[in-house]
């Protein structure tokens, strides 16, 4: 069984099974993986880039850039051949391998099975909150590999030559998402702390100046990267304003505290990565960034996974470095013994791959041919929550849609926004989770959630029907609200005809 199994592929098949079981509602709770689903499909048919909104009624034609266009259209391809379901097995199966090579470097650092399993278990615990089939992904992929060139560059793995890699991944990411610049600002904090290491005579991978140099006009090559896209300075003054809205920490869950949205398993995940820097003695750069990256994801949990992958890559270095890991394998924990390692690592084959492949293949099959009188294909594994989707009110809203002219407005809650862009395209909604389209100064008095204004919003823009999120402010309003009447109920949410106009 040796052939076929060894404890990367066992950790694959138990992550990837996780991974499809939970996400064929999970992955797809997040409204942004339906409107960018929308903006990928408008790109591929009209050829052209999106430089003005046009899925809203309130902001409709005001400027608007595709900051996350590659990824958009990758998603809306695989979305035309193969369904929400092709969407599900490419989550699952990409998140699968990133966290199956972590556990990789957690077995060739020296951890043992058992522990490197239960330390990957408590960073998937601190991301798996915010795996969304959507660009996010990306990015938390392109950051873990950021960190691993860094770590290996850190511990002469890496040589500079090697480290140019960083400028084709950058330029990917910079096309796919924001988080780009957390990528960027690692890498900076990687290049100062490596120099103040050579000043202060200290170990640094950085043999002389020259080599400083080099490394710091990489690091500029990387940056730059973030102006080669379809949009030039568009895209990085987007990346920005999202960062510094303070209405899209109060209306984005995941941009808000670990504190106030209840993530311990971040704190947990953290305070065990802090207690295993504190057992080594002198540490190095890559070692110690993982502390920024826990401030940011205590700040925002967003950021969640990007702390846990870069606190795997650190906890697969510095462990045979932790002076109480060592004490208490002496005294006879078999968990805390540093394993035998080969020089070149563990090596894995072809035969290895066999079974996670045919998983895969067969997860593909099952989406695509099923069985007979089954749902069509495409739709097979993905199961829309309908506690959070409104699902049972589409045959309403598409009848709606057919029966009035293209670009007929619908008031909606800010959940609500991406899942009509895609599921009623002929509709505009009022608003979205594309904050900033909207701007505070929109997007605040949702915030305040004054449910009455809806009836001045009505009589400025003309809409007739409302749907709302199942015990929402404008939900609670309109159920009592005269001149309006209930079309239909779901455990979603609400849909709402105006039936008086003044």
């Amino acid at each position: 069984m040796k052939r076929f199994f060894q404890g990367e592929t066992i950790g694959f098949l138990l992550i990837w099974g996780f991974l499809m079981a939970y996400g064929s509602q999970k992955l797809f709770r997040d409204p942004g993986t339906f409107w960018h689903l929308a903006v990928g499909q408008h790109i591929l048919a009209t050829h052209h880039f999106m430089s003005t909104d046009i899925f809203s009624f309130t902001f409709q034609g005001q400027p608007w850039v595709a900051h996350q266009w590659l990824m958009e259209c990758l998603m809306a391809r695989l979305n035309a051949a193969a369904g929400l379901d092709g969407l599900l097995i490419l989550t699952a199966t990409s998140l699968a391998m990133l966290y199956t090579w972590l556990l990789r470097r957690l077995l060739n650092g020296g951890l043992h099975p058992l522990l490197a399993a239960l330390v990957l278990g408590m960073a998937l615990a601190a991301s798996s909150h915010h795996f969304h089939a959507r660009p996010h992904v990306i990015s938390i992929i392109c950051f873990a590999l950021t960190y691993a060139w860094l770590v290996d560059f850190e511990a002469r793995r890496v040589d500079l030559k090697g480290m140019l890699w960083l400028l084709p991944l950058f330029l990917l990411w910079s096309n796919s998402h924001g988080a780009v610049l957390g990528g960027l600002a690692t890498f900076f904090l990687a290049i100062c702390g490596w120099g103040a290491a050579r000043l202060l005579r200290q170990e640094s991978p950085l043999d002389n100046w020259k080599e400083a140099a080099l490394l710091a006009a990489l690091f500029l090559g990387c940056a730059l990267t973030a102006l080669v896209n379809p949009y030039g300075w568009e895209l990085p003054r987007t990346w920005l304003a999202i960062m510094r809205s303070p209405a899209v920490s109060g209306l984005i869950q995941e941009h808000a505290s670990a504190f106030r949205t209840g993530d311990w398993t971040v704190v947990m995940f953290g305070v065990i990565y802090l207690a295993a820097l504190a057992g080594t003695k002198w540490p190095r750069v890559t070692w110690l960034l993982p502390v920024v990256w826990f401030g940011l994801a205590l700040s925002r949990v967003r950021h969640g996974p990007l702390f846990a992958a870069a606190a795997l890559l650190a906890l697969a270095e510095m462990f045979p470095e932790i002076r109480w890991a060592r004490w208490l394998a002496a005294r006879g924990s078999v968990c805390l013994g540093l394993q035998p390692v080969e020089p070149e690592g563990r090596r894995l084959t072809a035969t290895n791959l066999l079974i996670p492949a045919l998983a895969v293949a067969t997860a593909i099959l099952v989406s695509q041919i099923g069985l007979p009188g089954g749902r069509p294909p495409g739709q097979r594994l993905v199961r829309l929550d309908p506690k959070h989707w409104p699902v049972e009110l589409l045959p309403e809203l598409k009848a709606y849609e057919k029966s009035h002219p293209p670009g007929t407005p619908i008031f909606n809650d800010f959940r609500m926004g991406g899942f009509l862009i895609y599921y009623t395209p002929g509709l505009r909604v009022f608003v979205d989770d594309r904050c900033e389209l909207y701007g505070d100064d929109f997007l605040f008095p949702l915030l305040e959630g004054d449910p009455e204004r809806i009836e001045d919003w009505a009589k400025r823009y003309g809409f007739e029907m409302a749907l709302t999120q199942a015990g929402s402010n404008f939900d609670r309003y309109l159920r009592r609200a005269r001149g309006w009447r209930l079309v239909r109920e779901a455990a979603a949410g609400s849909l709402y005809q105006r039936v008086g106009k003044d």
